[in-house]
Formats: C-alpha cells, structure tokens, sequence
C-alpha cells in the first residue's frame, strides 16, 4: 500500500473538463484549497497508466483547488479495506471498484446516487448501452467507467499455420483440434483458467455462450439460479461443464490446466507454450519482452455452433461514497476519471469510450468485441464466485459428473443468494 500527496504540476490539458467544483466542500486549512477528497485506487506502481493517473490528478488540483489524497492498494486489499472503513465509518470519497463489488456495496448503501451527473456528462453517448449498465443497479447510476476491458481469443498464427489448423470459431472446432497442434508443434493448443480470480469470469463467458445465466432477477425482487427448475438452462450449464472435461480429455489443453490460473495462462501464451487463449489486452505490454508475441491475431471467443457469442466485459466503475462531505467535487472527481482527457492519458487502449482508442489490435479488435460482453448480476458475489471455481475443479481435478456439478452449482448459488438476502422467494 502506498499513500501519495500529490501537488499541482503543469501538464495536461483539461480544458474539457469544465469542473466547478472549486466553489463547494469545506476548507482543510491548506490556504486556498476548497478541500481535501480521499480517493482510493488499485493502479500498478511505476506503470504507464499510474504515471499519467498521477499528472492527471495533479492537474485536477490546480484546476479546482481541491486537494487529492491518493491511496493505492491492490483490489483485494482495497476490498477488504473498504468493508472495514465502513463498519468504522469512516470511508474515503471516491474510490475505484471492480464490476464484482457493484452489487455488494450498493446492498452495503454506500454508494452515491449519480445519475444526474451521468446524464449531465458531456462524454455520455460515447458510451455503449452495456457499459453503462454495468455502471446502473436498481434503476440508479452508481459509478462512472475508467477502465473497460473485454476478453478476446488470441492465437499465435504461426504455431497453428506450422500445424495447419485454422483458427477454430466454435467448440466443436477446438475440440476437433486436439493434440493436433502440441504433436507438430510441441505447444498447448488451448488454455484455460482452472482456478484462481480468472476461471469464474471465463466460467461465465462459457455458460453465457450456451444460454445459461448464474442468476436471474425474479419479477418479484431478488435473484435466483434457475438451473433445476428449468431444462433448457440445466442442459446449457451441463454442456458447458462436459466443454471443459472435452478440452482435457481431446488434449486440446495442457493437463496441468486445473491447476492454473492468470499467471500461468497469460504467461504461457505470451511465451508461446501455449499456441492460443481466452484473455485481455493487457498483454499488449508484453510485445516488448516477448517477440514471441509479434504473430498473435486477435479473434472473437469461440462459442457452441448452437450457441450465442459471448465476451466477458470488464468495465470498472469508480464510486462516490455517501458518507462523502464534498458530494460535488467527490463526484466531478469521479466523473474526471471516466472523460475524454483522462481516458487519452491513462486508458487509450482500455477505454469505454468509442472516441478513445488507438490503431492497434489491441484497441480496434478487442473493441469490436464491446457489444457482446456479458457480466456478473448485481448481487454479493464472493461465496457465488468461489463456488464457482470450486466447480471446476471438480469437474478438472476429480472427474465428477457434468450435470452432477451443475446441479451442485446452482444450488450454492442459491444457498450465496439465500445468505445475502437477495434471493428470490
């Protein structure tokens, strides 16, 4: 964790900003600061996207008066932080979210109502309808989007030509496949997340191209997993359990993929031991370090010949607290974040944004993919996302029955639902 002061710098231009916030919040005694506002992040130290953050929010300062107290953590520590400050009352202004705390932290009620400064955002309709939906819960705007991602299928061209298999677009491609590839060319054909943060996020990439949905809003209020009461739905969840026990069994994956989890996937990819996998654009970075990286091709998720397409989408919202005492500036802060000149700064290739991007791959083909992305419901997601990756592996590791698993699943949803409060009666 890292705590930094930051003082106004000459630097970027913020014209388009138009912040009023100087004029409200209280006095901090810092002479002609209208304020001090705490904000939390999760950015990595020493980055290209910490750095420009950090000029950034200095120049916010100079162009407001206000003072910025910023504090990075990593997401799990932030998390964790954040729940016990507001046991303790004592939460920061804005702070960066993941789209999985959405639903936690408004059934916590600590997040600011912002939907009068979304629809008063001048960069609003660059934003697709998904995203903002991922930024809404219950009919309210609850944050505004500094980093949006999407997950695409990345392949190394040249260890599939070396195999002479074409970049499959279905399961039943990738199946067919097999150890095709690891034969000719001594690389994993495929990859996959069997555990960790990464597997429950491909895992509901892959019930989404078959038609299932972890839980669904019931007309009456709450949630529920509906995979018992509904054929269609146990199938599709049942099918895309026997996917993963297929793709170990054809040797399309490497064997030790119930094991691995983002680490290993994005590194096994980046150094071609693995000729093709589902991740996000972040690997761009690594071109530098990899020239292994120079023949990937970005290409949309292959999905059942039946089925739906279907991507994950990341998009981050950053909140305002409730409990803020500079509800103006917290949030002309917040919306900072998510503008046009911030976004060019910091976020160029990870941007919601349609007027932010770059030319590269990384930007105009991942982003292609935008429209198809799927997220988490708007529930309290720990216990439902363990499960989830506990599912797996007993599916990977111990070999049980799909449909068995499936039922499994759906009733440790439940029973996370029932926990929280939020499921459906």
């Amino acid at each position: 964790m890292k705590t930094t002061h930051l003082r106004p710098v000459a630097g970027l231009a913020v014209a388009a900003l138009a912040l009023t916030a100087c004029s409200s919040g209280g006095d901090d005694g810092g002479g002609d600061s209208a304020g001090t506002l705490e904000m939390w992040t999760a950015w990595t130290e020493g980055a290209d996207t910490a750095n420009a953050s950090a000029e950034m929010i200095a120049e916010f300062e100079e162009t407001t008066g206000y003072t910025v107290n910023q504090t990075n953590f990593t997401y799990d520590m932030l998390h964790e932080k954040l729940i016990a400050s507001a046991a303790g009352g004592n939460l920061p202004d804005v702070v960066w979210g993941l789209p999985e705390y959405v639903g936690e932290f408004d059934k916590m009620g600590i997040l600011a109502d912002l939907s009068d400064a979304w629809d008063e955002w001048e960069d609003k309709d660059q934003v697709s309808d998904a995203v903002k939906s991922a930024m809404t819960i219950n009919g309210k705007v609850v944050g505004f989007p500094y980093e949006t991602t999407v997950r695409a299928y990345l392949v190394h061209d040249d260890l599939l030509s070396e195999a002479g298999v074409e970049v499959p677009t279905t399961w039943e491609d990738v199946l067919a496949v097999g150890s095709t590839v690891q034969d000719a060319t001594g690389s994993s054909f495929y990859g996959v997340a069997g555990t960790g943060v990464r597997s429950p996020q491909e895992l509901l990439v892959y019930l989404a191209q078959a038609g299932a949905t972890i839980a669904e809003e019931q007309s009456g209020g709450g949630f529920r997993n509906t995979w018992q009461e509904d054929d269609d739905q146990l199938a599709a969840a049942t099918a895309t359990f026997q996917f993963y026990l297929d793709l170990m069994d054809s040797g399309a994956v490497n064997p030790n993929s119930a094991t691995y989890g983002w680490e290993e996937t994005d590194e096994n990819l980046a150094t071609g031991l693995t000729a093709s996998y589902v991740t996000g654009n972040w690997l761009a970075e690594r071109e530098e370090t990899n020239p292994e990286m120079a023949d990937i091709s970005v290409h949309p998720i292959p999905a059942p010949a039946d089925g739906e397409a279907a991507t994950y989408l990341e998009a981050k919202p950053v909140f305002v607290m409730n409990t803020t005492d500079n509800l103006e500036g917290a949030t002309e802060l917040a919306r900072a974040w998510a503008s046009e000149d911030w976004q060019q700064a910091a976020f160029t290739d990870r941007s919601a944004l349609d007027n932010v991007s770059t030319d590269s791959k990384w930007s105009q083909d991942f982003g292609a993919l935008m429209e198809t992305g799927v997220t988490f419901p708007p529930v309290t997601l720990g216990s439902i996302t363990q499960a989830m990756i506990d599912s797996l592996a007993r599916v990977l590791q111990e070999g049980q029955d799909p449909e068995e698993t499936a039922i499994w699943l759906s009733e440790q949803i439940n029973t996370a639902l029932s926990d929280s409060g939020e499921l459906a009666e």
